[in-house]
């Protein structure tokens, strides 16, 4: 997932370089690297799939108006079954995640599993013109329609004849608007009211639809991504010390589709990983224990794709689990000099009794 300039892109960094890394130390699942998905519009979705559900997936969204210099990344992370049925959780909105799946019509569902039960939130496939009850987080009245099926959009991903745009009627100084689908992609353009006469929008810059990219330009971007965003200890008896802590997985990606770049690595190490808690003490640092070749290293990389992907268990230094609160999971390049690829992510830890 994505972050000169840096550009912050919810836990994505925009920035410039490469890297490689040494073979792979404990605690590291590995490194992939490998040239990047191509670049396009045909993504392997079916042509009226407009909000193409499978685990990978991931759009990533730059503000305007009130949201102006701000990005939103949506990422479908993992699938699991509830009363049998296969949902997938939506992750990247501010509110929460969400376990959603497309029913045999082409609507979109949120399954609660707090509540056993199912809410609506797309009917991609109601009859234009007629509106529908919606729970779509964000909406003010829980009202929408299907404006168009073959609406002219022009956006940063190019222009399209065939876009689905959904309405939201009796909309009052806060709430959705609008939102423009792209068939085979997703949501492309939502825009909303944000009190007053002030509006904000968010429109779709990058997707990774089916493993497939597509994109608005060029670039070189490195980012940090996590399994989840609440990891819950358990400490239901009979308690367990060496399994009570949850795993935690992060990734990290480093993605070149522009020109070769060249790092400067004064040692063998090629990245680090931090967890910091709410008073801002490491919790946990990679590399502590490591050993690492001191030599320094010049290394080119791209158009390419790499990733280091991390696991460990959330305890303490204590061999405890972590204490429930909040925490920051932070990555790096470690390039000579100040940090360039850098990205850090939010999440809570919870305990359960």
């Amino acid at each position: 997932m994505r972050k000169f300039e840096i550009l912050l892109v919810s836990g994505l960094a925009i920035a410039a370089a490469g890297a490689t890394q040494d073979p792979a130390p404990e605690g590291l699942l590995g490194t992939r690297v490998g040239p990047p998905q191509p670049i396009g519009r045909n993504v392997r979705a079916l042509p009226g799939d407009y909000f193409p559900l499978a685990t990978g997936n991931l759009w990533i969204y730059k503000g305007s108006g009130v949201y102006s210099g701000t990005f939103l990344t949506l990422e479908i992370t993992k699938t699991q079954l509830f009363q049998g049925v296969a949902y997938f959780l939506l992750n990247g909105f501010p509110q929460q995640d969400y376990w959603l799946r497309e029913d045999a019509k082409g609507s979109v569902l949120q399954y609660d599993p707090s509540q056993a039960m199912e809410k609506l939130w797309w009917a991609f496939n109601s009859p234009p013109g007629q509106q529908y009850s919606t729970d779509l987080p964000g909406t003010c009245c829980r009202v929408a329609m299907v404006a168009s099926r073959s609406a002219a959009y022009k956006g940063p991903l190019g222009t399209f004849a065939s876009a689905l745009q959904i309405s939201y009627p009796g909309v009052f100084q806060v709430g959705i608007m609008q939102e423009t689908f792209l068939p085979g992609i997703g949501l492309a353009l939502r825009t909303q009211a944000t009190g007053g006469p002030s509006y904000g929008s968010w429109e779709l810059i990058y997707a990774r639809v089916g493993g497939v990219t597509v994109d608005s330009a060029p670039e070189l971007s490195f980012g940090i991504a996590l399994d989840n965003s609440i990891y819950t200890v358990n400490m239901m008896p009979p308690v367990s010390l060496a399994t009570a802590a949850p795993l935690l997985t992060a990734r990290l990606r480093l993605r070149n589709t522009a020109q070769p770049i060249t790092l400067n690595f004064p040692s063998g190490q090629s990245f680090d990983f931090t967890i910091t808690n709410d008073k801002g003490a490491i919790v946990y640092r990679w590399s502590d224990g490591q050993a690492f070749t001191m030599i320094f290293r010049t290394e080119t990389f791209g158009p390419g794709e790499k990733d280091f992907v991390i696991q460990l268990r959330l305890n303490g230094s204590d061999k405890a689990p972590l204490p429930a609160g909040k925490y920051v999971a932070e990555g790096w390049l470690t390039t000579m000099g100040a940090k360039v690829f850098d990205a850090s992510a939010p999440f809570q830890v919870a305990w359960v009794y």
